[in-house]
């Protein structure tokens, strides 16, 4: 079983068509409309599998013609337009724009699918342009994923609530993934970035700890494990979003549809059986609640740990 996403695997195969001959210079290629009726997808996974193949030079879009296969001696624009030496010339170009449109790409297809041609040709300007405002993909996924936390702000709390802002910075890390999915992908628990607008998040909750009587193991340790559950979770929702997406169910109707759960039921493992026969609602925010507040528990005791030990 693949981890490689869906559009992706099929955008593979109508690639090897392509590169193969079968579907030759000029020739339409499936339409979304197509690839909805014959692979069973929804309508953005068919959009994303034609936006896959864009970004990879193979097609192009004619008008009156649909999208078609790029015939190899013309420049892979990516789009009907001008030209890649006229897209050269537009001046006033920033970093800050760059910036916002990846965001948009991202937004709208996922992170995998923002590359420097993809927002060069949303900018209409030459991949080269780019280069002169951020050196790599790397960097730009890092100003991305920070751009994202610009306007984020933490509530006046104080410092003896600890609980409280604990609490407010996981919510506000959940908040923002929950509009900007992909960020949780370009985060690192083991290798911290460097990102302006997330640095006040992250002093706000290790001042919060040291406050608390927490030395720096504790300090980090508590800080890395709630940030853990955040992106965690966001990678479940991410990853849930995509599915339901791919197989136009939810997970609840995912688990309806299956036999395991009724199977599970009738094997003799009480867990397993009693789980099953019980509803459970599959709500990710729930679920994170309830995984945050547990965390602070075992927060709080090792705080009272601590007081007894001084």
């Amino acid at each position: 079983m693949t981890d490689r996403p869906l559009y992706l695997r099929i955008a593979d195969e109508i690639a090897g068509d392509i590169r193969s001959g079968r579907l030759p210079e000029g020739r339409p290629v499936p339409s979304t409309r197509q690839i909805v009726r014959d692979r069973g997808v929804a309508m953005a996974t068919a959009t994303k599998v034609l936006g896959a193949l864009r970004e990879a030079g193979l097609v192009e879009a004619v008008p009156g013609r649909g999208t078609v296969v790029r015939r190899r001696d013309e420049p892979a624009t990516g789009r009907t337009g001008p030209s890649t030496g006229e897209r050269t010339r537009r001046p006033g170009l920033t970093q800050r724009e760059i910036v916002e449109a990846a965001v948009r790409i991202a937004d709208t297809d996922g992170l995998p699918l923002v590359t420097m041609r993809r927002v060069a040709v949303a900018l209409d300007v030459s991949t080269m342009a780019l280069y002169r405002h951020v050196p790599n993909r790397n960097d730009l996924t890092l100003r991305m994923a920070d751009s994202v936390f610009a306007g984020a702000r933490l509530p006046e709390i104080p410092m003896t609530a600890w609980r409280r802002r604990l609490e407010a910075a996981a919510h506000l890390f959940w908040t923002v993934f929950g509009r900007h999915p992909w960020a949780a992908e370009v985060f690192s628990l083991s290798r911290p970035q460097l990102m302006p607008n997330v640095l006040p998040i992250a002093e706000w909750s290790l001042s919060t700890l040291r406050a608390m009587g927490f030395g720096a193991h504790d300090m980090l340790c508590t800080h890395i494990n709630l940030f853990g559950h955040v992106r965690g979770m966001a990678l479940v929702r991410l990853a849930e979003a995509q599915a339901e997406e791919d197989t136009g169910m939810s997970a609840d109707d995912w688990m309806n549809f299956q036999d395991g759960p009724r199977r599970w039921a009738s094997t003799g493992n009480p867990g397993l059986g009693y789980a099953a026969r019980e509803p459970f609602d599959f709500d990710l925010d729930a679920v994170f609640e309830y995984g945050l507040q547990r965390l602070l528990d075992g927060i709080d005791a090792r705080r009272r740990e601590l007081g007894r030990a001084t």
